[in-house]
């Protein structure tokens, strides 16, 4: 019987990389360290054969790993989480970009190498890895720490740079010139499209998942969810973006469903197995040789990504006003370069724009620091301890005072909430028309209009025509979409806020003539647009106001569903300083099971807050003292990262007990049977002390020719019974030497 190779490669790879695991485990290092290394082990660059043959079908099933954990990522960290980081992720995220994209091209021309070779290396150092920091953090039961959150978000913000980069570096390659334009226009493509894949998704996808969850079938919820999941990614390849961004969206938007939990469960084998290969793969990819012949080169550029990127995203942190400690974390997390460098490499040597030296390099640096990550993240707290003891006093109160000023400002974004809004309902109605009328332009224009031959030099027109239509309701939403705040800026007489309102119309006249311009001469689109404007006021107005609103409430029904009366992470902006908000599931052998939160006490010994209780599909929000915890609960609590890794082991079992949960493989079942002086002669079975003395259940009754299973407690035994009796071994034996 012939075997496909791939089968018999992927046994020598779970084997040796299972293997690893248990290695790496028994001596308390990452597991992800392991897998590298059983790459290195199964890989092609190994004496004295090569164990795995079809390597094109390995770095598939590694594509599906990335794919994976982007999407569990995406689960775990919602759009929402997303925004309550987004200053510190993008303010560090750009730093780290630039920083890199210059100091990089510095190193290779001081190096002696080409302008493109230094290029290229600056954008391969800019970018951390997403999977290496994602897989340790989970290893060691960090994901929780506040300083984590920020990590996520600020990898998720330079995955979006790195997209624009590989834009940028495509033109660069293939003119040998650098355009602006071309630039600017890949990054508003980029914010239109992933905008639309929201806006769509949040409107559709929840749906689908709540009646999908309604049938009770993991197998079909499982099916949709992945399906869900590789369509967007198809989707994002086919358009020129990477997979993984297309699998962290769709991770996001089901991250806004009802039954994420149960999603979240269902995926976590894909992603242990799939993350391993990937892994693994890492692995197979080192070639000794090329390491040794570049090893003063690799190694320098080890010392600078480690060092550079702890300061420069370091320092990022801060300057969004956050903690000294979570700034050093933050940086030492972010310390290695990952999958998008060999994709930056591998664009470079298919465009024969930079030498084949480049890719090499990118694996060993990338190898290197991956190494190190691990350590340098389970470590940071103590790292960042030290140096907050090294810095000198007036320092650090500076970062103090800079920090609580920030917190203040933070604290404050509310006076503004208004005009935010009235910003982000018209950014959103923004990306829906841009996007009809891309859509229109790319799929209508030409021959799949009907009839175009009759329609002729028309066809532009109707076109046009098409997408306003389409996109009347919206259009409306971008002209009077701070129409309900004109009597609140009248009051609060706020001349900016007025200007800002007032000047909406406008803008949307003038973007609507922008999208215009493929379609007619800038006389004609100045006519239309008026036009336009004029049939919307005069004509349409209610009509559209009715299908505006309708549409609008079918899309924030999916966030009220999870709003604030049924999700209490919507209060995580309010929580000061260094506490954040972490779900934390009560085991059913918990301490504190049963008992109130008066009598928990959590607050007063470990200083965290229970914000809410989820139980089952009901949540109580700020619950009363007298509130009972009980098993499988979701304590929503707040406090920082030391008040809640203290407060943990009273709420999840601890690890030392697990030894002292009774083995289901010492019970057995055993028969007694009653002979003449038996002291249960007569004695009921409540009252033979079977169940109270020695923990044991009879479970069935022979008389005679008669079979009583599960006998009642007031059963009295006679005598020339035979006792069916479940119980521990040893109790068994004693209970026997007891009556026999």
């Amino acid at each position: 019987m012939h075997l496909a190779p791939l089968i018999f490669d992927l046994a020598i790879i779970l084997a040796v990389a299972g293997f690893m695991s248990l290695v790496f485990q028994k001596i308390r290092q990452p597991v992800v360290l392991g897998y590298i290394l059983a790459g290195v082990i199964v890989g092609p660059y190994t004496p004295p054969f090569q164990l795995v043959k079809d390597i094109p079908s390995i770095q598939t099933w590694a594509e599906l790993g990335v794919i994976f954990l982007m999407f569990t990522l995406g689960l775990e960290f919602s759009f929402r989480k997303l925004l309550s980081v987004g200053l510190t992720a993008g303010v560090s995220a750009g730093l780290e970009v630039t920083f890199f994209m210059i100091l990089g091209y510095g190193i290779g021309t001081w190096l002696g190498w080409s302008s493109m070779d230094s290029l290229f290396l600056g954008a391969m150092l800019s970018i951390s890895s997403t999977t290496i920091a994602i897989k340790a953090l989970e290893e060691l039961k960090l994901k929780t720490h506040k300083f984590a959150g920020l990590i996520f978000g600020i990898l998720i913000v330079e995955d979006l740079f790195a997209i624009l980069l590989l834009v940028g570096l495509t033109t660069i390659a293939s003119s040998e010139s650098f355009s602006v334009l071309n630039l600017a226009t890949a990054s508003l493509n980029l914010i239109v499209i992933t905008g639309s894949w929201f806006v769509t998704g949040y409107f559709v996808v929840p749906r689908l998942i709540t009646y999908v969850g309604k049938t009770e079938n993991n197998e079909m919820l499982t099916l949709v969810s992945i399906g869900l999941c590789l369509g967007l990614v198809v989707l994002a390849v086919s358009l020129g973006y990477s997979a993984a961004l297309g699998a962290f969206i769709m991770g996001s938007i089901l991250a806004e469903t009802k039954i994420i939990h149960q999603i979240e469960s269902l995926m976590a084998p894909l992603r242990d197995l799939f993350g391993a290969i990937f892994f693994v793969s890492i692995g197979m990819m080192i070639d000794p040789k090329v390491m040794w012949q570049y090893k003063e080169t690799i190694l320098l550029l080890c010392f600078i990504t480690i060092i550079g990127k702890i300061f420069i995203t370091s320092f990022g942190a801060l300057i969004t006003g956050q903690s000294l400690k979570n700034s050093i974390q933050v940086g030492l997390g972010l310390a290695q370069i990952g999958e998008f460098s060999f994709i930056i490499a591998g664009l470079g040597i298919s465009m024969k724009a930079i030498s084949e030296r480049l890719y090499p390099i990118a694996v060993a640096v990338s190898l290197i620091t991956t190494f190190t990550t691990p350590y340098l993240i389970k470590n940071s707290g103590a790292i960042a301890d030290w140096a907050d003891r090294k810095l000198p006093w007036k320092f650090k109160q500076i970062i103090e005072r800079y920090s609580i000023w920030c917190n203040h400002r933070k604290g404050n974004h509310f006076k503004d909430k208004d005009l935010l809004l009235v910003f982000v309902r018209w950014t959103i109605n923004g990306i829906i028309v841009t996007f009809i009328y891309k859509f229109c332009f790319k799929h209508i224009t030409a021959e799949r209009i009907p009839f175009s031959e009759m329609i002729g030099e028309w066809r532009p027109h109707l076109t046009w025509l098409i997408s306003f239509l389409l996109s009347l309701p919206f259009i409306w939403g971008m002209i009077f979409t701070s129409r309900g705040h004109y009597l609140t800026i009248r009051k609060e007489k706020n001349l900016v806020k007025a200007i800002v309102v007032l000047f909406l119309p406008i803008l949307t006249s003038v973007w609507i003539g922008i999208l215009s311009f493929k379609y007619f001469p800038i006389e004609i689109i100045l006519l239309a647009t008026l036009l336009s404007l004029m049939l919307i006021y005069f004509l349409l107005f209610k009509k559209l106001e009715s299908q505006y609103k309708w549409l609008e409430k079918k899309f924030l029904a999916t966030f009220n569903k999870r709003g604030p009366t049924n999700d209490p992470h919507v209060l995580s902006g309010l929580a000061p300083w260094n506490s954040h908000l972490v779900d934390i599931q009560v085991h059913p052998n918990a301490h504190l099971i049963n008992s109130s939160l008066l009598k928990a006490n959590l607050r007063q010994r470990f200083g965290v807050n229970i914000v809410a209780i989820k139980r089952g599909l009901h949540t109580i929000i700020a619950p009363g003292s007298y509130e009972l915890i009980l098993p499988a609960d979701i304590l929503t609590v707040l406090g920082n990262d030391e008040q809640l890794d203290k407060a943990r082991p009273e709420l999840e079992i601890p690890s030392s007990l697990t030894s002292l949960i009774p083995d289901s493989s010492n019970y057995r079942l055993r028969h007694l049977t009653i002979g003449p002086g038996c002291k249960l002669t007569g004695v009921s079975l409540r009252d033979s002390g079977i169940r109270d003395r020695f923990h044991a259940t009879v479970v069935g009754v022979e008389r005679s020719n008669q079979r009583i299973i599960n006998p009642d407690t007031d059963l009295k035994i006679q005598l020339n019974d035979v006792v069916w009796v479940v119980g521990e071994e040893n109790l068994l034996n004693e209970l026997f030497e007891v009556f026999s």
